[in-house]
């Protein structure tokens, strides 16, 4: 089945916010770049959130005014309430529904987002941020190319991207270390795993979903062959998965955020293979891995062992 991004939105709580919130290295990286680059300008907020935290950072950056989104309708009655509360009402104006569906007073020149899932696409950014560019971005100066560093930032974030590693089980230490226990549906061969330790990892994760913002123009479908070398001998369980995000420069040496550090409120994906296969140092592992980012985001991921193939795992899973 199918997870609509729209039915996503709807699942999200006061305890969700508050963790997104919490979450110090994505919130501190997000007010630093707002900071950055919010000052005079008209802004999108895309899913604000209860806390209407990137829209309530713009304004206090300086932006002439932040139009923000919300469609879960809790959400949207505190976000109004939210910056009521911060004397920003006339800075701020809060829209309920999807950013795909309301009509804004006028254009933007800057989108904020934060709808990035446990796997970069899944929460239907890519949908999101290329209708925006359609219907809500004032159109980049015909002076100067996208790539131009005297273009103005479009986009905060300017990279999200997702990477995989075949990877171990995580050992029952890890279990016993987690604050509450961790359920699945029986048969469940895609689990989300807090802090997963990165010691699980038999070789180094690679970059399987690249979504570039700069010109909210990501790439909407993605296929690529990954190609592994085991680092060491281990049990191939699964493939690994975490997000890193990118706030200004999408070509930077290293993320800003990363859900691969203890503490992310994203956990990592972890998809199960059928069975364990036992893996010796040298063997090779490839997975083809495809993404159709549409309105309803669904990978693919064919698993090959030493040319093989072993497996097939679907997220969200079928």
């Amino acid at each position: 089945m199918k997870i609509d991004p729209r039915s996503i939105c709807d699942r999200y709580t006061d305890d969700t916010y508050a963790k997104m919130r919490d979450d110090n290295q994505r919130t501190e990286a997000y007010a630093a770049a707002i900071a950055e680059v919010a000052d005079g300008r008209v802004a999108l907020d895309i899913g604000t959130g209860a806390l209407a935290l990137l829209a309530v950072m713009a304004a206090k950056a300086g932006a002439k005014h932040v139009y923000a989104v919300e469609a879960n309708e809790q959400a949207y009655q505190a976000a109004v309430q939210t910056v009521a509360d911060q004397g920003l009402s006339d800075r701020v104006t809060i829209l309920h529904g999807f950013s795909t569906d309301v009509t804004l007073p006028e254009r933007v020149d800057l989108l904020l987002h934060e709808i990035i899932g446990e796997v970069g696409g899944a929460e239907g950014v890519a949908a999101a941020v290329l209708d925006a560019s359609a219907r809500h971005l004032m159109p980049p100066s015909s002076s100067s190319s996208s790539s131009d560093s005297s273009q103005p930032t479009l986009s905060v974030p300017a990279r999200a991207r997702t990477l995989l590693g075949p990877a171990e089980f995580p050992g029952p230490e890890y279990f016993a270390s987690l604050p509450y226990p961790m359920l699945a549906a029986p048969g469940a061969r895609a689990l989300k795993l807090p802090s997963l330790p990165r010691s699980v990892l038999l070789a180094e994760p690679q970059t399987f979903e690249d979504l570039r913002f700069e010109s909210a123009t990501p790439l909407a479908t993605q296929d690529v062959e990954l190609q592994f070398e085991m680092a060491r001998a281990g049990t191939l369980r699964g493939l690994a998965l975490h997000v890193e995000v990118f706030l200004l420069d999408g070509d930077a040496a290293e993320p800003e955020v990363s859900s691969a550090v203890v503490g992310s409120h994203w956990p990592n994906v972890f998809l199960m293979l059928r069975e364990p296969i036992e893996a010796a140092a040298g063997m090779r592992v490839s997975v083809r891995a495809r993404s159709a980012l549409d309105a309803v985001p669904a990978y693919t991921f064919e698993v090959s062992i030493e040319g093989e193939p072993v497996d097939e795992m679907r997220y969200p899973e079928l």
